[in-house]
């Protein structure tokens, strides 16, 4: 890869040239702020910079390699942070202009294991005000712009990390998911993501109780991403919901040959559009062949899956907000407010039910996940929503077909119910105005490798970030 392409060298092909020392890291963390430093007035995707701390930390790294000393798995790497993950000393807003002046006392476990193992944060990336949207605007950082199309949404709330990555300007990212919010931008960004199991992953309390709440990885390859999980993974002395032992993902895979893969377009309720059907089905078929048989299945949720997904999110996540909605509500974002207020009037028999109506679901799935090794969908029914998108006035049509504004057009939260399945989404195509869509491959409770190595088989048939050919036009 030629000098000015640096930015988009993988991660584990970057850790192979290094230890081979063919590439510095001062070189590649050189290329990638400079990318960054381009890219930016584009896509508004950073919180906050760290550009000569990391060229200092490059440089520290870049002796351990010269002199062959023992290095660490992410040694070296430009990696992006989700400003919602609280890192020590530095700010800890969530997106909202009433806590400008909050600190964080502690780094999460997530951000500390990235650098432990040598990653090196040259910045931070942006989301939406309490990471509560599947779009990434805030009056504090303003709206962040999809590298493909900027008139369009990254996704949210890891919005900010999907762009940074599908730019170039990060070699990995960290993102957190509780309705979708690593497998959105990851779809709409056109890059990977991995919504862990429960547990698999460390959280800081009070979220690693909450079920729905996963934190993960971001990358622009399936082993990227898996480099990335296993420094991530593991049990935790302060988390009592990570499981044992810790899993360690392959980096490559066999073959699909002789796996049954289960697929439904609309999971039974959703108003799928044309491009997306378009897509998933190209996914399909480049599966099929790689040698797995694929099935189509009828799932037969309803509408009340949103129903007890937003009861669920409002009873626990809404109501953390409502604090600061009483001190601040003239600096919120609308859809933050609106969220608070929702999750103020649920009330616990809506908890109950919600839990009753995720036993329900998998009443199907999990007998369906018996005869199959793995559920394709695709990540989200529409390929993104414009990037200012304000769901408390704005409609969402597909097909014509008016959908809930906030989530109607995410397929993702259904899997947060579920959330002892793991699911890794992975491209399938772009639209007809060129936004990225996805897939997302829903495997066996902790059954990760299953879907990494179907996601390798249809990235495979068609690799992006390569070439040009699978690469923004900034």
């Amino acid at each position: 890869m030629e000098s000015s392409e640096l930015h988009y060298l993988g991660a584990v092909e970057a850790l192979r040239l290094m230890k081979e020392k063919r590439l510095s890291p001062v070189e590649l963390m050189d290329a990638v702020v400079a990318r960054a430093e381009a890219v930016n007035p584009r896509i508004n995707a950073f919180s906050q910079t760290f550009f000569e701390r990391a060229r200092e930390q490059a440089r520290a790294a870049e002796a351990k390699y010269t002199a062959g000393r023992r290095t660490r798995a992410l040694e070296g790497l430009p990696l992006a942070v989700k400003d919602e993950e609280p890192i020590e000393g530095l700010p800890a807003t969530s997106g909202c202009v009433g806590l400008r002046d909050e600190v964080a006392t502690y780094t999460s476990y997530i951000a500390e294991r990235c650098f432990r193992a040598g990653g090196l944060m040259h910045l931070r990336t942006t989301t939406p005000e309490f990471s509560c949207a599947g779009v990434t605007h805030t009056r504090m950082w303003g709206v962040t712009r999809n590298p493909w199309n900027p008139e369009f949404t990254p996704g949210g709330s890891s919005g900010g990390t999907g762009a940074t990555l599908a730019a170039g300007a990060a070699t990995l990212g960290t993102g957190s998911d509780i309705a979708g919010s690593i497998r959105i931008p990851a779809a709409c960004s056109g890059v990977v993501g991995f919504k862990p199991p429960y547990g698999r992953n460390p959280q800081n309390h009070i979220f690693n109780l909450d079920f729905y709440c996963h934190s993960g990885p971001m990358a622009r390859s399936v082993a990227d991403c898996a480099l990335l999980q296993n420094v991530m993974a593991g049990p935790h002395p302060r988390d009592i919901a990570t499981v044992r032992p810790r899993m360690r993902l392959p980096l490559a895979y066999d073959s699909v040959a002789g796996m049954k893969i289960a697929w439904s377009m609309d999971l039974g309720y959703f108003e799928v559009d044309e491009d997306v059907r378009r897509n998933t089905l190209d996914a399909l078929d480049k599966l099929r062949d790689a040698g797995a048989e694929v099935r189509e299945v009828e799932i037969g949720w309803t509408p009340m899956v949103l129903t007890a997904a937003m009861n669920y999110l409002g009873h626990l996540f809404g109501n953390t907000i409502a604090p600061v909605l009483r001190r601040h509500r003239h600096e919120m974002m609308p859809y933050a407010v609106e969220f608070a207020e929702f999750g103020m009037r649920t009330t616990g028999e809506d908890y109950i039910e919600s839990l009753a109506v995720a036993g329900e679901m998998y009443d199907t799935l999990g007998p369906l996940l018996e005869r199959h090794d793995a559920l394709l969908c695709p990540t989200t029914a529409l390929s993104a929503v414009p990037a200012d998108h304000d769901s408390t006035r704005e409609r969402v049509r597909i097909n014509g077909v008016e959908v809930d504004p906030m989530l109607g057009w995410c397929m993702t939260y259904p899997f947060n119910l579920l959330s002892r399945c793991p699911v890794l989404q992975v491209p399938s195509g772009r639209d007809r105005r060129g936004v990225p869509t996805g897939v997302q491959i829903v495997g066996r409770t902790y059954d990760d490798p299953t879907v990494f190595r179907a996601g390798a088989a249809i990235e495979a048939a068609d690799p992006w970030y390569v070439t040009g050919k699978h690469r923004p036009g900034l």
